[in-house]
């Protein structure tokens, strides 16, 4: 088994020494102040990823400018926010770690709902964001640049250990950089002399505020993974242009907006390490070290790269989000300890793009909240029965347990897991099996009585007398009332993903959620041809946007048929009759019909053993089927305030 001497090594950046190889990058987080100001909860966020071990916190994307920062963004545009980055650094300095601000402009990439342009280097819109920018003035390019330096001003000035300036992921200084969205004839664009200059004479200014001794680190997307955006090669070129102008370090990342949801914030199921081959090959090109970032939260993977001198130091974004004390624990040799990210993307991506607050996570309901949390034992333990040994039943299990409760946890199946062992089954998938086997080692562990082939009944619950009981029963396939759907040659997707029944050639999939499709993505493997019929516009609505992203396209390269706006009426023998918006139609020639609808919950239980017990807690699927984000946050809620 590694030691993991190349993670744990220490390394400078210009006069900064780092304790050990792992950084945490940027994320945004939404956790400001809507003055942009620095809050405590940013302080205790990045404080707890600072005391698990981590040797850099470099906070979210920081704005530069006041034109751009909404309110919830960091900003460092005005002399006013600097007591807070004091107060920040110095709590980082507490916590063993050094602290960097990474400078930030969206140019393009940004969306103001028509109160104003975004500026960008040409009249390009963003893809993603759409809205139509200002071409940026000879003045308002020289403005920004001392915006950056003043903002590198700022940083120093609050005790801060170094800047980094983000000219990745599309952003105003990749704009500048990339042919994909400059299109200048002037000094700032046409080749790739004048595409630089913007970078170049911003590190330039940096430089000059900072003085000689002062770390600045320079983010770019060595891919940016989009048709004349660029590539690798240049990528490798403009290195030591960037070193030339003053940056210490270079941290490699990828993407642009136009592929947020795919790779530049990749899901699971996208490799490990995906930035690693290219990281090296501009590893080659400079003297000063390189940063790289992409899926390397699994220590074996990160050691590796270190060893065969493809990077410097390995950024560990989600990793860190999911279990703040990842570093420690690498250390320490816990490896079984650590609470693996399984690159789900619903709580740090997908809730804060596309739904609103703060970061999150879904296997750490602590995440984001560091500030109003505080896990203490209790003076007075409770007996907590526990039903159901799901996502939300182990969570609920291990948090009441850390506290201090005797807890029993009953499955009525032999095996802890609930739908996390049904969720890990489809293509792409596979990471989730290891999230849930940090709940069960943990679980082991831990002073729990597990009780499988169990089922928690009233008359248990009496026998056991328990001062609380959590009802995380789960929940069950939801069989509509169609006619025809007890044929013989009808089964659910949970018949198909527990490999209970083998589908024919010919599929017909009833329903286009989550389920529908993962059930489609898995028989896609075993060479099934496969029509889904969705009562809904679209399918695969209640998918992230990656894993959609990804879901589609295998969709297409296979031939899926989609059906949409046609609820089923009736069920054939080898097929079904739909109303389309056109009429009636009737599918045929099926040998498999699936049932993927929904799911409804389990919760007789609550019913039953009303009055029995005082406390009654209903959490997951059990209270309301969704996703496992909230499961797993309602065990959790459920746990802590017993």
């Amino acid at each position: 088994m590694s030691s993991f001497d190349c993670l744990l090594k220490p390394i400078r950046i210009n006069r900064m020494e780092l304790k050990n190889r792992i950084v945490m990058p940027p994320m945004g987080t939404i956790l400001a102040n809507e003055d942009n100001s620095v809050s405590e909860r940013n302080i205790e966020y990045y404080a707890a990823r600072a005391r698990g071990g981590a040797a850099l916190i470099e906070t979210e994307v920081t704005e530069i400018d006041s034109y751009t920062a909404d309110p919830g963004m960091l900003g460092i545009y005005d002399d006013r926010l600097i007591p807070g980055w004091e107060k920040l650094a110095k709590r980082i300095h507490k916590e063993g770690s050094k602290l960097c601000v990474q400078l930030h402009h969206p140019g393009r990439q940004a969306s103001y709902q028509g109160i104003k342009p975004p500026k960008a280097p040409s009249k390009i819109s963003c893809p993603l964001c759409q809205d139509i920018p200002s071409v940026m003035t000879e003045e308002e390019i020289y403005q920004a640049i001392d915006n950056y330096a003043q903002g590198a001003r700022r940083a120093k000035e609050a005790g801060l250990d170094a800047v980094e300036i983000h000219g990745a992921h599309g952003y105003l200084i990749a704009q500048f950089m990339s042919a994909y969205s400059n299109r200048r004839s002037d000094k700032w664009g046409g080749d790739l002399e004048g595409r630089m200059r913007f970078a170049i004479e911003i590190i330039k200014a940096v430089r000059k505020e900072v003085g000689p001794d002062f770390p600045i680190i320079f983010r770019y997307s060595a891919d940016e993974r989009v048709w004349g955006g660029r590539k690798v090669a240049e990528s490798v070129a403009i290195a030591p242009m960037l070193v030339e102008a003053g940056a210490d370090c270079l941290s490699i990342s990828t993407g642009v907006y136009d592929n947020l949801f795919s790779y530049l914030i990749a899901p699971m199921g996208v490799e490990p390490g995906l930035n690693v081959e290219a990281a090296a090959k501009i590893k080659k090109a400079v003297n000063v070290p390189v940063i790289v970032v992409g899926k390397l939260n699994d220590p074996y993977i990160a050691e590796s790269v270190l060893e065969n001198n493809k990077a410097d130091i390995i950024a560990i974004g989600r990793g860190l989000i999911c279990d703040p004390e990842l570093p420690n624990k690498i250390k320490d040799g816990k490896i079984d300890d650590i609470r693996w990210c399984i690159s789900c993307n619903q709580g740090c991506i997908d809730k804060l793009l596309m739904t609103g607050g703060g970061v999150s996570c879904l296997m750490n309901p602590e995440a984001g909240r560091e500030a109003e949390i505080k896990r203490e034992k209790v003076e007075n333990p409770k007996e907590v029965l526990i039903a159901g040994g799901g996502p939300a039943g182990l969570e609920a299990a291990l948090t009441a347990s850390s506290k201090g409760h005797e807890v029993i946890l009953c499955e009525k199946s032999g095996e802890l897991g609930g739908q996390f062992l049904l969720a890990c089954v489809p293509p792409g998938k596979q990471e989730i099996s290891r999230g849930l086997k940090y709940f069960v080692t943990q679980v082991e562990k831990s002073n729990i009585d597990v009780r499988l082939n169990t089922e928690v009944t009233k008359d248990l619950v009496k026998e056991l007398k328990p001062d609380a009981v959590i009802v995380a029963t789960g929940g069950k396939p939801l069989i509509p009332n169609i006619p025809g759907i007890d044929k013989e040659n009808v089964v659910t997707a949970k018949d198909v993903l527990e490999f209970n029944k083998v589908a024919g050639k010919n599929v017909l999939v009833i329903g286009g959620g989550i389920v529908g499709c993962e059930t489609t993505d898995l028989l896609l493997e075993y060479g099934r041809k496969v029509t889904i019929v969705e009562m809904l516009d679209d399918i695969a609505k209640d998918i992230g946007l990656g894993p959609k992203y990804f879901l589609m396209d295998r969709f297409f390269h296979h031939g899926v048929n989609i059906i949409t706006n046609s609820p089923v009426k009736e069920i054939t023998q080898d097929g079904a009759i739909i109303e389309t918006p056109e009429g009636e139609k009737t599918l045929s020639g099926f040998d498999t019909i699936i049932i993927a609808v929904g799911t409804s919950p389990v919760n007789e239980l609550a019913e039953a053993i009303e009055g029995v017990v005082d406390e009654v807690y209903v959490v997951g699927d059990a209270k309301k089927p969704r996703k496992a984000l909230e499961a797993i946050a309602e065990g959790y809620e459920a746990a802590i305030n017993l």
